[in-house]
């Protein structure tokens, strides 16, 4: 599952330093490093 490039959730570019969240209706989502604050605010939740 990891071993392709990931697209980040939020800018939709390639996610560098992926991380994981939870969206709001439970799908497990992949953002960026520079999209990590954007994420949290939104209240995604980190898996």
């Amino acid at each position: 599952m990891w071993g392709r490039v990931k697209k980040c959730f939020v800018c939709q570019k390639k996610a560098i330093d992926p991380r994981r969240y939870v969206s709001d209706n439970g799908d497990v989502v992949v953002v960026c490093a520079q999209c990590v604050e954007y994420a949290e605010r939104r209240a995604f939740r980190k898996v």
